[in-house]
């Protein structure tokens, strides 16, 4: 039976939820179309490049079981791993049985009619296990009747050549046999051998003597007359791998580093964590819906080369308060979440080579006003699947490359987040730990073959850090939020049950502001929705943090009147969201602006401007800083003048008038500026959705 029969067969004696599991930990094998059978699912499984995959997640342990197994002709008895392996206790046994469950939880090693079997294309990941030839039945399969007649007589085992491949693998690899005539070979055959057997498994010079050719004195044709290795091409011999493991003896022990390293760690107090935790999140939330509202008013301008190179970054950092490292992160996850993309500037649409301006994109209105357990966890999501570490961004030379270009991404990245995370979880309640060095060490224990990279040590430095700042990770430990993005990525929906756990976890959102007497309000947490749109229209931001202020001017409350607010229902909006009564100099300020606006009226009739009484006109008629305008009265209260009404209106503003703009029949313009937005793209229309493993596992499951 061949190895994928065997793992067909093996598939078919678990349930349903072992299944799950298996497709969880192998999501390769669930591409279009999905298997719809066990058969199907076990070709899947054993192809070399999900071999490959699977492999770069395994712990070190794990690894050198596969190792051992695959030493041992990729099936072996338990009792046989333990000993290979040196389990001599019960501790080292169960190490060893752990390494097996975790092979066997990702299907590539299985236990099958008392022996554990591993998935064939193991071989070709590990060709040489434990430094060891290949097997035994391979290449003495290569050896003639006639050589094999010349090893047997040798050995004064009479009709070898007759016998079948197993009994000659039997005959010549058996340890007690092996032992024996390698005590009764000469020194310099038995030093050959034992270097061949440690330090092989391959050895120049060596061929078989022709019929009559004396093979004394020369050790290369002893070795292979003697059958200790076997010629493989011209000159070149190999000892075959049960041979050598045969010559090591049974005080000979593989590899096997059971322990994980002990990282340094500090206890941390449960409060403080979950208390930063919150103050992470909800800062990130409001970082990024200032960029996007950054964008909105002032989209940033990409390079010649594509994406938003570091001069716009560095706007962008200065205007929202954060650092370019931080916006970065930003950018990079709210477009994974499709709340951002590069659009073609003067047009509200995604391109398929984007170039011009990063821009909002349609779907951004909504989670703007989306509650902050559903708008963080899209961000966590879309942040869980970069394939790059944003903020710590480079091209192929090592130089910071722009942000929103996807050529820089490998899923090494994607692993090591995974990875980062696991391995603060596994540090134990409430511990957080010292050094980001010593993570690195317990990761490379966690699963060696993926950290071979170079900058590996930068790029954890930065995954951690990002981890921090979305309130993932505080004082070296895993937070709450934390443990619940990792259990939420192992479900199918991961967005609802992040969001449902986001729920209990982050603070409800305030939906009232504390307004003071010097024409600020402050909002403690985060803002609803609400809220917001009510602050943005009549104040402006002065910090946005998990403690905002906002702060109002004539201006603010001017732009509040300009876009429909009057007084009377601005004071009774504000009076609403407010925790206590309104301060008086914030009811002056709005009714004081509300009384001098109107007063001037601009009309785009070429362009007309009125007023509400005599003096004002001849005021503003003989305003040298108006001089330009070149207003002349029309009555006492008409004025007109040859510039459009836009200028008219801007050198009126500057001259420290509030006017009223009209259209051509005298109805008030209300100011909103245009709204732009860049269509969704396709891969970030449905983050954190994955396919219905359960039910597909449920399907598999019934179909054996």
């Amino acid at each position: 039976m061949s190895r994928v029969a065997e793992l067909a067969t093996w598939l078919s004696t678990v349930g349903a939820p072992e299944l799950e599991a298996i497709l969880r930990a192998r999501p390769d094998v669930l591409r279009h179309p999905v298997p719809t059978d066990l058969a199907m699912l076990a070709e899947r499984l054993s192809a070399q490049a999900s071999v490959n995959r699977a492999l770069a997640a395994l712990s070190q342990p794990a690894l050198q079981v596969a190792e051992a197994l695959l030493a041992l002709g990729g099936s072996a008895a338990r009792h046989e791993l333990h000993a290979l392996l040196g389990a001599r206790d019960a501790v080292l046994e169960s190490a060893v049985d752990d390494a097996v469950s975790e092979l066997t939880g990702v299907a590539l090693a299985w236990t099958l009619q008392g022996k554990v079997r591993q998935v064939g294309g193991w071989g070709a990941v590990t060709p040489h296990p434990l430094g060891l030839g290949r097997p035994a039945r391979t290449l003495y399969g290569l050896l003639s009747p006639e050589q094999l007649r010349r090893v047997g007589t040798h050995h004064g085992i009479p009709g070898l050549d007759r016998a079948g491949l197993d009994t000659v693998v039997a005959t010549l690899t058996d340890p007690h046999a092996v032992q024996a005539r390698l005590a009764e070979a000469p020194a310099e055959v038995a030093a050959a051998v034992r270097q061949l057997a440690w330090h092989g498994p391959r050895r120049s010079g060596v061929r078989f003597p022709e019929p009559g050719e004396p093979a004394d004195h020369h050790v290369g044709r002893l070795l292979a007359l003697q059958g200790w290795a076997v010629p493989t091409e011209w000159g070149i011999a190999e000892m075959p791998r049960e041979m050598a493991l045969a010559v090591r003896g049974p005080g000979y022990h593989a590899p096997f580093d059971a322990t994980p390293p002990r990282p340094a760690t500090a206890p941390v107090d449960r409060g403080q964590l979950r208390a930063a935790s919150e103050r992470a999140a909800l800062a990130a939330l409001e970082s990024v819906r200032a960029l996007i509202t950054l964008l909105d008013r002032s989209p940033l301008a990409t390079v010649r080369g594509g994406g938003i190179g570091a001069r716009e970054l560095r706007r962008a950092a200065k205007e929202i308060g954060s650092d370019v490292a931080g916006v970065r992160l930003g950018l990079e996850t709210a477009a994974a979440a499709g709340l951002v993309a590069l659009a073609r500037d003067g047009e509200g649409r995604a391109t398929a080579h984007p170039v011009g301006v990063a821009m909002p994109t349609e779907a951004a209105d909504e989670w703007l006003e989306a509650e902050p357990d559903d708008a963080h966890a899209r961000l966590l999501l879309a942040w869980w699947g970069l394939p790059m570490v944003p903020s710590l961004r480079v091209d192929e030379s090592g130089r910071p490359a722009p942000a929103l270009v996807r050529s820089y991404g490998h899923p090494e990245h994607v692993r090591m987040r995974a990875s980062a995370l696991t391995a603060l979880a596994s540090l134990g309640p409430h511990r957080g730990i010292v050094d980001t060095g010593a993570l690195r060490e317990l990761l490379q224990h966690r699963a060696p073959s993926d950290r071979d990279l170079p900058g590996d040590a930068a790029r954890l430095r930065a995954t951690v850090q990002e981890a921090e700042l979305l309130g993932l990770v505080a004082a070296g430990a895993l937070t709450p939020i934390g443990h619940r993005l990792l259990a939420a990525v192992r479900t199918d929906g991961a967005h609802e049950a992040l969001r449902s756990a986001l729920a209990e976890a982050l603070p409800a959102p305030t939906r009232t502001a504390t307004f003071l007497p010097d024409l600020t309000a402050m909002v403690t947490g985060t803002a609803a929705a609400p809220l917001t749109r009510l602050l943005q229209s009549a104040a402006d931001p002065e910090r946005r943090d998990t403690a905002s202020i906002w702060r109002f001017t004539a201006g603010s409350v001017r732009r509040a009147l300009e876009a429909g607010h009057t007084a009377d229902g601005l004071l009774a909006a504000l009076a609403e969201a407010a925790d206590r009564p309104l301060p008086q100099p914030l009811d002056y300020l709005v009714r004081d602006v509300a009384r001098q606006y109107g007063q001037v009226q601009v009309c785009a009739v070429a362009t007309c401007v009125r007023v509400a009484d005599a003096a004002l006109g001849a005021e503003l008629a003989a305003h040298r800083a108006l001089a330009p305008l070149r207003l002349r009265p029309l009555t006492d209260t008409v004025l007109v003048s040859e510039h459009p009404a836009a200028e008219v209106l801007h050198a009126l503003r500057s001259a420290g008038y509030s006017p009223a703009e009209q259209d051509a029949l005298g109805a008030p313009v209300i100011a909103r500026p245009p709204v732009r937005r860049a269509a969704v793209p396709a891969a970030a229309q449905r983050p954190g959705l994955p396919a219905d493993v359960a039910a597909i596992a449920a399907h598999l499951a019934d179909s054996g």
